[in-house]
């Protein structure tokens, strides 16, 4: 079997790229007995790795997707027809998208197949556009997508129900695959790697801290969690929000900043910006929680990465959280302040609650790795059937 793999979001820094990244490498090692052939635009062509023996076809594009595909803009139709003649002309026997973030239309292909992370867009449009123009081009190529795709893949049960209510689609349609941490998360001891990397950061090696991971859009909830930490942090432990100032979707950054202000929390509460996975991992392991508060989430990679490192996990009840984080985890509903609160004054509180969320979140971890959701892509590739359309109602 010849399968085409979208490489338009490879260059991402959010959840997005990380799970298309991880995907690939894994298939690099599990799948021997298939042919790949990686889309990778132009412009990004120096900043991804193809694992060795998948063919690479570069395709020319003024501007990259993982650009282009932003909250406010939009791909150029030259762009996109550049990729779907790279791919026409390849004898592909099937063509998989790892996001839909980076579709674009196909033909001349066996049977397609393309992930969709959550129903976010469809249930929170507000908190996802800046505005409609953005919103319009989202929902034509999502569309178009569902409308191309022999199977639509996604990564928890709360996000498939979600897909096929939005959508209508028939529960035959739409599978699951797993996401894991990056292996290099994983429990490191205190040293002087972890203190450097904390100093990096605007965090002192002796103090304490929550930590939340992600990107900093209104749908994650961060000005609530600013507000319960007001409520039941005590003077001397902090709250890192790691998350992407330079990110392509909708942020409201100044908002968050100036709600700090209001707060009165300015010492407090850091703004690290991007962390790259070396140091992120130190303050993973060095912080008392990562706090997760999304109005809704698809699967929630930074839960199981801080999982893998040791670090218990307290989590809004929206979406898949409960679902990914399970036993490891304290749980909140994230428009119900004082829950919130109590979740962090709990975990901050009361160290034999931290230790045994620990070892749990240790135990949870090892349940994903991108081996097994590789192993389940190349199942739904083998369990299509002759060639289908999804219909939209």
């Amino acid at each position: 079997m010849r399968v085409g793999i979208d490489g338009g979001c490879l260059s991402n820094r959010r959840g997005f790229g990380r799970f298309s990244r991880s995907l690939l490498g894994a298939l690099g090692r599990v799948a021997h007995d298939r042919e790949f052939v990686v889309f990778v635009d132009q412009p990004s062509l120096d900043r991804v790795e193809v694992p060795a023996g998948f063919e690479t076809v570069a395709v020319p594009v003024r501007e990259a997707p993982s650009q282009a595909a932003s909250a406010e803009g939009r791909r150029r139709v030259a762009d996109l027809l550049a990729f779907s003649r790279a791919t026409s002309g390849a004898n592909l026997d099937a063509m998989v998208f790892p996001s839909s973030y980076s579709f674009f239309p196909v033909w001349n292909v066996g049977r397609v197949i393309v992930t969709i992370f959550d129903a976010l867009p469809l249930i929170y449009p507000d908190l996802v556009f800046p505005n409609r123009r953005g919103r319009l081009f989202w929902t034509v190529k999502e569309r178009v997508a569902v409308r191309s795709a022999d199977r639509i893949l996604t990564t928890s049960e709360v996000s498939r129900r979600d897909l096929m209510a939005h959508y209508r689609l028939p529960g035959d349609r739409v599978g699951l695959i797993g996401a894991a941490p990056d292996p290099v998360f994983r429990p490191s001891a205190p040293g002087p790697a972890s203190d450097e990397a904390m100093r990096r950061y605007g965090l002192r090696p002796e103090e304490r801290f929550l930590i939340y991971v992600g990107g900093l859009s209104p749908h994650k909830n961060l000005t609530r969690l600013m507000q319960a930490f007001a409520r039941s942090a005590p003077s001397g432990v902090r709250l890192a929000i790691v998350g992407d100032f330079g990110d392509v979707f909708h942020t409201h950054a100044p908002e968050l900043r100036a709600e700090t202000e209001r707060l009165g929390l300015s010492h407090q509460i850091v703004f690290t910006g991007f962390v790259p996975d070396e140091d992120l991992v130190h303050l993973y392991g060095r912080a008392e929680a990562l706090v997760q508060p999304s109005l809704l989430e698809g699967f929630g990679l930074p839960p199981v990465e801080a999982m893998a490192c040791g670090t218990p996990v307290l989590a809004s009840t929206a979406g898949s959280l409960p679902e990914v984080v399970g036993e490891a985890g304290l749980f909140f509903d994230p428009t119900d302040l004082d829950a919130m609160a109590g979740a962090m004054a709990e975990v901050l509180g009361d160290r034999g609650t931290r230790a045994r969320l620990a070892e749990a979140a240790l135990r949870r971890s090892a349940r994903f790795t991108w081996d097994a959701a590789a192993r389940q892509l190349l199942e739904h590739l083998d369990g299509l059937g002759p060639k289908t359309h999804l219909k939209v109602a």
